[in-house]
């Protein structure tokens, strides 16, 4: 065991950690009556399922299943179903990527519900290691209510095959009785090069990071069926045969370190703001104030993120399945970046009166701003690229104004000040009869707990 700890200490010690059926998951947190209940969440306008509970999976609903076919359930009270609503979501999964700095210095937020983590350098053996694993499952569940599974190894591909062990419970099937570390209860551990192994055994070719549908077939021709017989070939020849990313995924698996941990976002080039509309829309008020609101909303996330777009671009399309279909879009640049959003609505609009087919029956509407840019980089070129013959102080006055409406809304709630093009009805907006309130953005919306 003493040489285990050293060998260890000498390795990289890779964690990811995953919300388990993160969505869903949100939504039983301030409803104690639906513990252990079935729970379905829906895209935007209702349109199919994109979460599930453990206990929605058991009814044999599927991800992407159409919400008419299974809206008898829904009606007949055996399945609970709600609305997407995301705001609700990206404040829990804030708040759970904020509690792991507890734990290690580096995180690297990998979706909405997963983030890698660090754990080497930091002094932990295998008798420490897995006693932390139980610390941080715990902790995240008591403080936030959500469950989590984290999975350890080597190098970040297989510190993601633990963790698909530890949600999907195959070490608690009796594959592997010991050496993993404590299996059960959210964690698992790949550290040790033969249990890595035997677990690699039992994992399905598509179901390995970086394969999935599209490649699995190929590596099935080549007798490739698993995981483990994925490490037993030549990366070098997987390499002329299929790219770098697969010689690097075979190290990997391997135990060998080739993918570093990314805990530095990358800056946006672009922010995308879009809907698909529940019911065709095909008179230009009710879409410009859809394409006014998306350009604004994707003005407000620049302004969070402390960048300018140097230019717009609109797009318009029908529904594909009918026809004729109809796909449209263009572009425009700013004399000066900005996301000064009376000035981007302003070029919008003008881009949507260019693209609008009268009698048209639109399904999508697109926005997106273009060329990002850091507003401080942009703010100290000064007026040396001035171009849009605005002074210093009006857009410093423009500057102010949306930083008050930022603050107005963060303090009153979303979109309690909005702008006049956005419209006051929105018929537009897609069907959303389940969404549950924003327990956790919204003062108007926060949970009553009543005495009895």
């Amino acid at each position: 065991m003493e040489f285990f700890s050293i060998h260890l200490m000498a390795l990289r010690i890779y964690g990811l950690l995953d919300c388990n059926n993160f969505f869903a998951s949100c939504e039983k947190l301030f409803r104690p009556d639906l513990v252990n209940k079935p729970v379905v969440v829906l895209s935007n306008n209702d349109g199919v399922v994109i979460a599930r509970s453990p206990e929605a999976k058991q009814l044999g609903i599927t991800m992407g299943e159409a919400y008419f076919k299974i809206k008898r359930l829904a009606e007949s009270g055996k399945i609970t179903v709600f609305s997407s609503n995301f705001s609700f979501y990206g404040d829990i999964s804030n708040r759970i990527m904020q509690m792991l700095y507890r734990w290690v210095p580096l995180v690297e937020v990998y979706s909405i519900d997963e983030a890698f983590l660090d754990f080497t350098n930091l002094g932990f053996d295998f008798e420490t290691i897995t006693p932390l694993q139980q610390e941080i499952v715990a902790t995240i569940k008591k403080w936030t209510g959500i469950s989590v599974s984290l999975g350890l190894g080597p190098t970040k591909t297989l510190a993601k095959v633990a963790n698909d062990i530890a949600k999907k419970g195959i070490a608690q099937q009796g594959i592997v009785q010991q050496g993993i570390t404590q299996q059960g209860n959210g964690i698992c551990n790949l550290m040790e090069k033969e249990y890595r192994h035997e677990m690699l055994s039992h994992i399905e070719i598509d179901q390995v990071w970086g394969i999935g549908r599209r490649l699995a077939p190929k590596m099935v021709k080549l007798g490739i069926h698993t995981a483990r017989d994925l490490t037993m070939i030549d990366p070098l020849w997987m390499r002329r045969k299929f790219g770098i990313l697969l010689e690097q995924l075979i190290r990997e698996l391997n135990g060998e370190h080739c993918i570093d941990l990314n805990n530095v976002p990358s800056p946006r080039k672009s922010i995308q703001v879009s809907r698909s509309f529940h019911d065709a829309v095909d008179d230009f008020p009710t879409l410009a104030e859809a394409v006014a609101t998306f350009a604004a909303k994707a003005c407000e996330q620049a302004r969070s993120d402390g960048t300018v777009a140097a230019g717009i671009y609109v797009h318009l399309n029908t529904s594909r399945y009918k026809e004729p279909y109809f796909s449209e879009s263009k572009a425009q640049g700013f004399d000066r970046a900005t996301a000064h959003s009376p000035t981007v609505i302003r070029t919008a609009l003008e881009l949507l009166k260019s693209l609008f087919r009268q009698g048209t029956q639109y399904k999508k509407a697109t926005v997106i701003l273009l060329n990002l840019q850091d507003n401080a980089v942009t703010k100290s070129q000064g007026m040396l690229f001035n171009t849009d013959n605005k002074t210093p102080e009006k857009r410093n006055q423009e500057e102010r104004l949306m930083k008050s409406v930022d603050q107005i809304n963060q303090m009153l709630g979303k979109g309690k000040l909005f702008f006049g093009s956005q419209g006051m009805k929105q018929n537009w907006r897609g069907a959303s009869e389940h969404r549950s309130p924003e327990y956790t953005t919204c003062w108007d919306e926060l949970p009553v707990v009543m005495a009895k």
